[in-house]
């Protein structure tokens, strides 16, 4: 039995209403203007720094608490440190009052002498960083020849060595000066004889520390010790050199001049200098006749020069005409010559 289809009433449909459906689905929306003040380009370095930025900053954070870490174990140390000294001036005055009394003159003696060299490496630190400035003032002005810009660093160099017997033969130079000079001129002629007697004994010291060091590494067999002892004698030479330079030569100032040394050194190429050397002063029969510890000796007895000849420049307020390969020269020819 076939289903019968159920009835439905008919729809009337209005045909304006069917057109404005229709055009209501067709119609695109209109373009807008945009300004271009509003436009910005995302590139992707600009993602990675988004990126980055979002990124915790832990550097900061480490560096932070290195400091935190540091200043607690300097704190715990100092506390131990006074509790001790305390415990033992007592128990001096407990044993005997002349023993307490010896201990805690002692302890005030410690204290002076440390706050003293503490003094006298920071003030050796300020005198360093102002030969620098003045030395980068002077090496602007050399080789200029213009009139009138040195008077100003003159000034400065007479104040630098008030009440150092390095100011008499300063001024000495100063009034020497010929008016017709250019500030270039005056810079070199300043250079060459207001510090000449320092130069010499300066120069005088590096020849002595670096002939001595060379030998020595040459004659002994240990080389560790041998290491130990140009160390040792590198920072004896380093303090004689800023004495005679008139800078206050503490332990702080030693370990400052020699970083920056070392800096130089290995800037300019230590390799290079002593290649040059020894080709060109010992020359290739001789090179190749030397022995070992021979060898030894005179790298040892160069990195002494080289570190006494880059102190010398540090320490100086005026830039210096260049010599340094007559200077390594001699050292050279001065240890074989004691080696023989």
């Amino acid at each position: 039995m076939s289903k019968r289809t159920e009835w439905k009433e008919p729809v009337l449909i209005d045909p304006d209403k069917l057109q404005s459906h229709t055009d209501k689905e067709q119609e695109t929306p209109k373009a807008q203007e945009i300004p271009l003040q509003s436009v910005s380009v995302v590139t992707e370095d600009n993602n990675d720094t988004l990126q980055t930025d979002k990124q915790p900053r832990t550097d900061k954070k480490r560096s932070r608490w290195t400091t935190v870490f540091t200043a607690s174990i300097i704190l715990l140390l100092s506390a131990g440190v006074i509790g001790e000294i305390y415990r033992l001036i007592n128990w001096g005055f407990v044993i005997h009052p002349a023993l307490g009394i010896t201990f805690s003159a002692l302890t005030g003696v410690t204290i002076i002498s440390g706050l003293f060299w503490i003094w006298q490496g920071l003030k050796g630190l300020r005198q360093l960083k102002k030969t620098e400035e003045l030395h980068t003032q002077a090496e602007a002005l050399r080789g200029q020849k213009t009139h009138g810009q040195a008077q100003p660093l003159l000034k400065k160099l007479d104040a630098y060595y008030e009440n150092t017997p390095i100011n008499k033969s300063f001024k000495e130079a100063v009034r020497q000066v010929d008016s017709a000079y250019n500030d270039g001129e005056i810079i070199s002629y300043i250079s060459q004889h207001a510090l000449q007697e320092q130069d010499e004994a300066a120069h005088q010291c590096v020849h002595r520390y670096s002939v001595q060091s060379g030998i020595m590494v040459a004659l002994s067999p240990y080389a560790t010790f041998d290491m130990w002892l140009v160390g040792w004698r590198n920072l004896k030479m380093l303090r004689e050199i800023t004495n005679i330079y008139g800078i206050s030569a503490g332990a702080t100032t030693q370990w400052s001049l020699l970083k920056k040394v070392l800096h130089n050194i290995a800037f300019a190429g230590l390799s290079e200098m002593t290649i040059h050397a020894s080709s060109h002063i010992l020359g290739s029969s001789l090179t190749s006749t030397i022995s070992a510890r021979a060898g030894q000796g005179i790298g040892a007895g160069l990195f002494t020069a080289r570190s006494g000849l880059q102190a010398i420049k540090l320490c100086r307020p005026l830039p210096q005409e260049p010599s340094e390969q007559l200077q390594l020269a001699s050292v050279t020819q001065s240890i074989l010559r004691n080696i023989k």
